[in-house]
């Protein structure tokens, strides 16, 4: 499988929300390293994969969420290698600030060169706190995409579609027009992470084609159809690419910190061959576990991965699971 780009991330930002979708499984601690440790390994290994290995993008990020006195100099170190972050950051999971501390935040954001935030609402307001796990969530964010617009800042709004906020839909648009918003990427939620506990919330296909045209026009450009369309498909294709990322955590830093680049990369990529030897053919897992009569959408990843994780579950296995975004991972394409 070709590998496409390899990624450095440290989990070192404890985020302030508690997503029902989180596909890292926040719980409000970092698990991550000191940051400026790890961004110096992140610069060695961009730098020798760009001299070395350059058909492979290199990248380095944090997590959980952005909201750390470091953004400033992680904006600066992503403007250096031209990584996309230099203009472009999504905003969820902030602690609450008063409007003048937020404001003061957008316009330093603004003045360091970001051109876009992404913002994600889960619904009308009660529901979107509870999924958000804050209350008081959802009237923050209305008050950053505020802050956003009024700095001239592009704000993308993403918002899952989902079983129980479908019906909110067309309120929530209406709200968020009369806010300000004028771009949306609608989306099915990942069933990574706490996202697994969401599967029964996936849309069937009628139940999508009921929301507003403009709603729909707004979704996710990726080809989706329900899993009875997928496996009646000739369509059925193993994934050919990969994006891999490694996770430091305070109990490898040492291990990775003493390996050139290309051994790092060579050592994710094949604990990622391990997992797909292991693994059945995209055909066997569709005949193994797919649902014949199922209507619910898809895009084919996450279908896959669903089949996937069906798999693991069944068989006990001890396979280290590389969708998992917790530690080590890998997305194939």
């Amino acid at each position: 499988m070709k590998t496409t780009s390899f990624s450095i991330t440290n989990y070192c930002v404890p985020c302030h929300t508690y997503c029902s979708h989180c596909l890292l499984s926040s719980c409000g601690k970092a698990s991550g390293l000191d940051f400026d440790r790890s961004l110096k390994l992140g610069e060695r290994v961009i730098t020798e994969l760009a001299q070395q290995k350059n058909e492979i993008y290199g990248n380095y990020y944090f997590g959980y969420c952005m909201d750390t006195p470091k953004l400033f100099d992680y904006i600066d170190f992503c403007k250096k290698y031209s990584l996309a972050s230099a203009r472009f950051l999504q905003m969820n999971g902030f602690a609450f600030r008063s409007e003048s501390e937020l404001d003061s935040l957008i316009k330093r954001l603004k003045d360091a060169g970001i051109e876009m935030i992404d913002l994600t609402f889960y619904g009308t307001e009660e529901y979107h706190d509870k999924f958000a796990g804050r209350k008081g969530d959802f009237d923050f964010i209305l008050k950053m995409l505020d802050s956003a617009i009024k700095n001239e800042l592009t704000v993308n709004i993403s918002i899952p579609l989902m079983k129980e906020n479908i019906e909110m839909m067309p309120e929530l648009r209406q709200l968020l027009d009369k806010n300000g918003a004028s771009k949306y990427s609608y989306f099915l939620p990942h069933s990574k992470g706490r996202g697994k506990l969401l599967e029964d919330q996936r849309l069937t296909k009628s139940e999508f084609e009921t929301l507003p045209q403009d709603i729909k026009d707004s979704f996710w450009k990726i080809k989706h159809m329900t899993e009875a369309e997928w496996i009646t498909s000739e369509e059925l294709e193993e994934p050919q690419k990969r994006a891999l990322t490694l996770v430091l955590t305070p109990d490898n830093i040492d291990h990775f910190e003493s390996m050139s680049a290309l051994d790092i990369l060579n050592e994710l990529e094949a604990m990622d061959d391990n997992f797909l030897n292991k693994m059945p053919s995209v055909p066997e897992l569709a005949k193994r576990f797919g649902r014949p009569d199922n209507q619910q959408l898809y895009r084919f990843r996450d279908l896959l991965l669903r089949w996937r994780q069906e798999y693991i579950k069944e068989c006990g296995s001890d396979l280290y699971d590389m969708h998992d975004e917790a530690h080590h991972f890998s997305i194939h394409m």
